[in-house]
């Protein structure tokens, strides 16, 4: 008998193919997953770090200009000895109204203890300096500036014909520039030799100081020429340009100038995705409470708080300090009536990420005054909520503390 060796035909089994088929779709669909939970987890820590990110930017902002109010002005115009030449209505350095724009918050309501707050600074945020006064126009409603001053020269540049033996040259005078920092409707303040406050209202200039020597500024009312109180034509004298600036919060559909931030966009679609916007904005006021056109700047988008509160020092002249710190209707209280006490401002403030997202839930604080705010209902027709990041600061205000 001849035996044959068997011939076995190469290749995998039916049963082979399936297991290797279904640890194939296996491994697939373990990596489809986590690479799907990586990139939502790198989106949302994209979208938190871009929150924080503009939570941070706008309290530099806001510290910055919190830090300037009073520059060159007056804690109190009402207590300055101002020879009877006062404004229309009291300049303070920090005016502010608890929750008079909490209304621009998108569903305020469902978020307890959410807020925003009007804050408004007075001071010099045209410029760093002060201006030597050369002496006042005939009828004192013309101020003259000393041009060889040197902050003037920092500022604006040389004016009149420029001095051959300076090398190099300086820049000519700036006079755009110079209308820009005095312009109508800001407040000047003066302040003579001997201390006193005078405050006038700016209603022009004339960089070129046609007959004078040195720019004019154009004010009303008069300063009083030839008495006690403004003697020698000022002369002396140190002016510098007052303005108001605001924080406010806004919907950017209901101000022309934030058309920006809504082109394109609908509305329904905004709600059902809980993505309604709310702006803080920078804006300089008139001192007649108008907004300035052209003045809105954007300091941060998507906010979800924005609340203040002051420390005051409410002791009297030579006992020691009271430190007391207020908010909401007992902080308005104390600034409206003794505004030289204040002596820094806590500033809270909190946005949200661009639009709710359906894996975080929403919950309503219980206890706002103790619980931090992390997520917000934009809209109760969207499935989540979004994401919250806060930042709150104590801000020193040295032109007013230090008085």
């Amino acid at each position: 008998m001849i035996c044959r060796p068997s011939r076995r035909r190469g290749g995998f089994t039916l049963i082979e193919l399936m297991v290797a088929l279904v640890a194939g779709l296996i491994a697939v669909t373990a990596t489809y997953y986590v690479g799907s939970a990586a990139s939502r987890h790198f989106s949302e820590q994209q979208r938190i770090g871009q929150t924080q990110s503009s939570v941070r930017m706008a309290m530099m902002q806001l510290s910055a200009d919190v830090q300037r109010a009073g520059l060159y002005g007056t804690p109190n115009s009402d207590t300055a000895d101002s020879c009877g030449v006062a404004p229309t209505q009291r300049i303070q350095a920090v005016r502010f109204e608890p929750g008079a724009y909490t209304g621009a918050l998108p569903n305020a309501g469902a978020n307890p203890g959410v807020a925003a707050d009007s804050l408004i600074l007075t001071g010099n945020f045209a410029t760093s300096d002060s201006y030597l006064v050369n002496t006042l126009g005939p009828t004192g409603s013309q101020i003259v500036l000393q041009p060889n001053w040197q902050a003037m020269r920092r500022d604006f540049g040389q004016w009149g014909a420029p001095d051959p033996t300076e090398v190099p040259a300086p820049p000519a005078f700036d006079d755009d520039r110079f209308q820009q920092v005095f312009r109508a409707g800001r407040m000047l303040k003066l302040q003579t030799t001997t201390g006193k406050e005078l405050f006038v209202t700016i209603q022009g200039t004339d960089p070129a100081g046609a007959g004078m020597q040195g720019p004019v500024i154009n004010v009303t009312p008069s300063i009083p020429v030839g008495g006690l109180c403004v003697g020698g034509l000022a002369d002396g004298a140190m002016v510098s340009p007052l303005m108001r600036v605001e924080y406010a919060v806004v919907d950017p559909s209901a101000d022309a100038s934030l058309a920006v931030l809504i082109g394109g966009s609908t509305p329904a679609l905004d709600t059902a995705l809980g993505r309604t916007n709310s702006v803080l904005v920078r804006r300089e006021l008139g001192f007649d409470g108008t907004v300035i056109a052209g003045t809105t700047r954007i300091v941060m988008e998507y906010v979800a708080d924005f609340q203040l509160s002051f420390v005051f020092d409410t002791s009297g002249p030579g006992v020691p300090p009271a430190i007391t710190t207020l908010t909401d209707a007992n902080a308005l209280g104390v600034l409206n009536a003794n505004p030289e006490q204040l002596r820094s401002a806590i500033v809270n403030l909190s946005a949200r990420t661009r639009q709710h997202e359906e894996r975080v839930g929403f919950v309503a604080r219980t206890d706002p005054a103790n619980e931090m705010l992390s997520v917000y209902q934009v809209s109760a027709d969207a499935p989540g909520a979004a994401r919250v990041r806060s930042a709150r600061s104590e801000i020193l205000i040295p032109n007013v503390a230090y008085r």
